[in-house]
């Protein structure tokens, strides 16, 4: 497009009297809405504020057991010219001195206390007519905290064809716990919430809650907990077979000596079984007249082998009498 034809026929339009027409008239729409705003906030209006919590000065020996609110929401009325500068800047903010509040371990803010710091921020014109906290009640300790152990309370299920391997773990394995003295003296450890998990195909971290207690604070709150999620492989290998209850004086021929027993075990631990976690055996108090042959069983086993079982259901004996 030719950029000099553009500012031609810009010229001619800006010369005609419609297009000054126009132009005065958008001119004076402006100047009246701009009254318009003005008058309109000039009216007592309500509206919703978050508005900001901050407990200053609060001593480093200081511990709350109760969190204290990050905000609160209130409904206001008054003119909007006062709400317009909170609403528009965002500087809704009650301060609380903790040495004016707090006495023996208790922080507490009456309502006509809170209300009162509330007209300090919006005004002394305003009206506060509702607030999601009525007062504040916060309970603090200056005791030291104590590092106890994470329990992991769980109910995870792995897919078909894998296992869950180990016991999940928390990361942190231990927290600091905040409380009276008395309290602290009887905790030894700390619960996760139940988590609850079914069908999982792969490792995985979770968050998890510290079960919360009556007058108790845990430090974190959240641990994560780690599942292990491993595919099941097949294994077998030859094992001697043992022989129980053989009475005194006698001894058995077992034909063979040694059996091939199949199972399943997570991939990782497919090269470090050894012979000792996993027993065969016989026991002479089955023996059957007329019968040659014993039953075999499994043993002791590392339980992390599953569905164990043996390639033969017996073996043949011979008594032998020393």
């Amino acid at each position: 497009m030719d950029i000099k034809k553009i500012k031609t026929s810009w010229k001619d339009v800006r010369t005609t009297n419609g297009f000054r027409r126009t132009l005065t008239f958008l001119i004076f729409v402006v100047i009246a809405a701009l009254f318009w705003f003005i008058l309109a906030l000039n009216d007592n209006i309500q509206d919703d504020f978050e508005v900001k919590i901050d407990i200053v000065n609060v001593p480093d020996s200081v511990t709350f057991i109760t969190l204290p609110p990050q905000k609160l929401h209130c409904v206001v009325r008054d003119k909007g010219t006062s709400l317009w500068q909170h609403g528009v800047f965002g500087s809704a903010k009650v301060n609380l001195d903790f040495n004016d509040f707090s006495h023996d371990g208790v922080f507490r803010v009456s309502k006509s206390e809170l209300s009162a710091d509330l007209k300090n921020t919006f005004g002394t014109n305003a009206q506060i007519l509702s607030t999601s906290l009525d007062s504040l009640r916060l309970t603090y300790t200056t005791r030291p905290g104590k590092r106890v152990p994470v329990v992991v309370v769980s109910n995870v299920q792995a897919s078909v064809g894998k296992i869950i391997n180990g016991e999940p773990l928390a990361e942190p394995k231990n927290v600091v716990v905040y409380s009276t003295q008395e309290i602290l003296d009887t905790i030894t450890r700390v619960f996760t919430d139940r988590l609850a998990l079914t069908h999982l195909e792969e490792s995985g971290e979770y968050k998890v809650g510290i079960k919360k207690m009556d007058g108790l604070r845990a430090d974190p709150a959240v641990v994560e907990v780690c599942v292990n999620v491993e595919p099941l492989v097949r294994k077998s290998r030859s094992i001697n077979v043992k022989i129980d209850h053989v009475p005194d004086g006698m001894d058995l021929l077992l034909f063979p000596s040694t059996v091939k027993v199949e199972y399943y075990l997570p991939m990782s631990k497919f090269s470090q079984e050894s012979e000792e976690e996993l027993e065969v055996y016989v026991d002479y108090r089955e023996a059957a007249e007329g019968v040659a042959r014993l039953p075999l069983h499994i043993g002791k086993h590392d339980p992390g082998l599953h569905n164990l079982r043996t390639l033969s259901d017996d073996v043949e004996f011979t008594v032998v009498r020393n």
